[in-house]
């Protein structure tokens, strides 16, 4: 869609044709899906929704026929005023449904948010020609061999297999990169920046407990401490980054956060995440290929709060995901010193500790950019946002 001239242009001609094409893959192998399919199969109860400009142009997308149909007016159960220049940015990948809800640039004029939301995979897949991630298809590398998703790896592992596993997974898990005399030093730079942490200052996030109490639920600039902010560029953690098929460095900012997961948080997307992009927010083809580091301080399980990943899901864009006990993808387990890396492009979760008492999963997180991006490019950017808005608002019934 990033040649289309305006927004009349793009549905009058560049998306019907979209719609009516065949999904191809890499190399041109055509599939019998066209992209139209495709996109009505992760519109199931949605009503038909209506694009409108201010100036009341508008078109108006309707499953209907295994296919979506595409027709001038907002003549639909669900309709959204947004400007032409937001509009693009939704077409070019720079924009998100929930990034313009937050931002109030996208008004729902008929018709509920929740659902307005739920149709970004159906629109990503219309405007990036990129297929839903399909839970039941199996992990496959570029030799058309089956992977095991929960794989984790050890630090003298074979590079070329780690690498294709990064690759086919979009994330990867590798044991005992630093040793626990190293470790703690990092739980003790953790501790003095919780310690230093107040409610309400835009160094961390804070979240109310079912009982209302409030908890510091995330540190954003724990790289003060000099211990922390060498974590990213560690030519340990280096190595990892260097599997990836993209050149990537640290952003060179603070902004290493360290994650200090509650039981029994109130949902406001901030304590726990639920099945999200890291640039969910906006920003993808500005910050993208985006990599995140969780250097793990603490242990990590099902109990102490997890890091969940759907594999293979950093290549779609992603699926409508219902699983409000998280039960979809691969779990995370993990002990302190082990290293996660992902692209902020897959579907990943941090839930919700199952125990009501800890320890519960402290780890330090920082993100890794293509070279030479600039730190105004980074996910910290679009992170503000998430700090300076009630997400419970947005949240589905």
């Amino acid at each position: 869609m990033e040649d289309a001239p305006d927004f009349d242009a793009a549905h009058a001609r560049w998306l019907p044709e979209r719609i009516a094409s065949a999904h191809r893959l890499p190399g041109g192998h055509r599939l019998g899906d066209s992209w139209g399919a495709l996109a009505e199969s992760q519109t199931q109860g949605l009503p038909a929704l209506a694009l409108r400009l201010p100036d009341g142009r508008a078109w108006r997308y309707a499953p209907q026929g295994g296919t979506i149909a595409l027709d001038r007016g907002d003549d639909a159960p669900l309709v959204v005023e947004l400007g032409e220049s937001d509009w693009l940015g939704l077409s070019r990948s720079t924009e998100t449904l929930m990034g313009l809800v937050m931002g109030q640039r996208a008004q729902v004029l008929s018709g509920e948010v929740a659902d307005f939301i739920e149709w970004e995979t159906a629109l990503r897949v219309l405007y990036e020609a990129l297929p839903p991630w399909d839970p039941e298809a199996p992990l496959i590398d570029s030799d058309g061999r089956e992977l095991d998703p929960s794989t984790a790896f050890a630090p003298e592992d074979d590079p070329d297999q780690m690498a294709e596993f990064l690759r086919a997974a979009g994330y990867i898990v590798v044991r005992g990169l630093l040793p626990s005399e190293e470790v703690a030093g990092l739980v003790e730079a953790a501790e003095l920046a919780r310690e230093r942490a107040v409610d309400g200052d835009q160094d961390s996030w804070w979240s109310t407990h079912d009982d209302g109490r409030r908890g510091l639920v995330r540190v954003l600039s724990a790289g003060r401490d000099p211990r922390m902010r060498a974590l990213p560029s560690d030519p340990r953690l280096m190595r990892i980054v260097g599997l990836s098929d993209f050149e990537l460095e640290a952003t060179e900012t603070e902004g290493v956060s360290v994650i200090f997961k509650h039981s029994g948080m109130r949902f406001d997307g901030k304590a726990d995440q639920p099945w999200h992009r890291d640039c969910g927010l906006g920003g993808h083809r500005l910050m993208c290929p985006l990599m995140n580091g969780s250097l793990f301080l603490t242990p990590a399980d099902r109990a102490s709060g997890e890091l969940r990943f759907l594999p293979g899901s950093w290549q779609t864009v992603g699926a409508r995901i219902h699983d409000p006990d998280y039960r979809m993808g691969v779990a995370i387990e993990a002990q302190p010193g082990d290293f996660a890396l992902h692209y902020g492009d897959g579907l990943h979760a941090g839930t919700p500790p199952t125990a009501k008492d800890g320890p519960f999963r402290w780890s330090a997180v920082f993100e890794y950019g293509p070279v030479g991006r600039s730190a105004e490019q980074s996910q910290e950017h679009y992170d503000q946002l998430m700090h300076e808005a009630d997400a419970r608002s947005l949240r589905s019934s």
